[in-house]
């Protein structure tokens, strides 16, 4: 007897199948995660497992994987989209499991944050665990964006913050304390330029975040 197909191939090959509009979607190259989400809302529930199915199917991560690596990305985005919040664990196993430097992690990283505070926990969690400095850099980037103005999230940032040492990674951090904090960040960083040494190049970068950030550029 031979090995039945996994769904989302049956799903791909038979245009009758229930979930075919939805893998078509979600194994394409490129795709338009608004009007994905309204394409399937009919069937919100079916999709949404199949979303996790897709997730759990480490063979389709890799980019010469069937959908070129797609399919798991835009499950992602599709279950952020959606908002769903029984997905965050899931969401956060990903970033927990995956490197910093993959499509996915990346994906996940920014459209995570569309749950808003509901993350800070657990990413603070994370980052308890996942204590490599490129990891720690990674979760203060997402808390920004998830959850700015929340203490916990500027406290997180700050301290990162003043831990860099390489330059990019100063500038970068001091965009995130801008988007994390946006009504103290820059008297923050401002007294940080005070008292703190940093190359020419990354002092003339904060300077002009901070200008722009008072001219309501940023």
């Amino acid at each position: 007897m031979s090995e039945e197909l996994p769904i989302w191939r049956q799903a791909l090959k038979n245009e009758k199948h229930p979930l075919n509009r939805a893998a078509w979607l979600l194994f394409s190259k490129d795709l338009n995660v608004e009007r994905a989400g309204t394409a399937l809302s009919e069937q919100k529930d079916e999709v949404i497992a199949f979303c996790n199915l897709l997730l759990d199917a480490r063979e389709l991560y890799p980019s010469e994987a069937l959908g070129g690596g797609n399919a798991p990305i835009h499950a992602v985005e599709l279950l952020c989209e959606w908002r769903i919040k029984a997905a965050i664990p899931r969401l956060i196993q990903i970033l927990e499991e995956e490197e910093w430097d993959t499509i996915i992690y990346g994906t996940t990283a920014d459209a995570i944050a569309a749950f808003g505070t509901v993350l800070v926990e657990p990413l603070l969690e994370m980052a308890t665990r996942k204590t490599k400095d490129e990891s720690q850099v990674a979760i203060a980037g997402t808390l920004a964006d998830a959850a700015p103005g929340d203490p916990r999230t500027v406290d997180f940032i700050r301290k990162i913050f003043d831990s860099r040492k390489q330059d990019f990674e100063i500038t970068y951090m001091a965009e995130n304390i801008l988007v994390g904090d946006p009504e103290d960040g820059a008297k923050w960083l401002e007294g940080r330029l005070r008292t703190h040494k940093y190359s020419k190049d990354v002092r003339k970068r904060i300077e002009k975040f901070i200008a722009d950030v008072k001219a309501g550029k940023f």
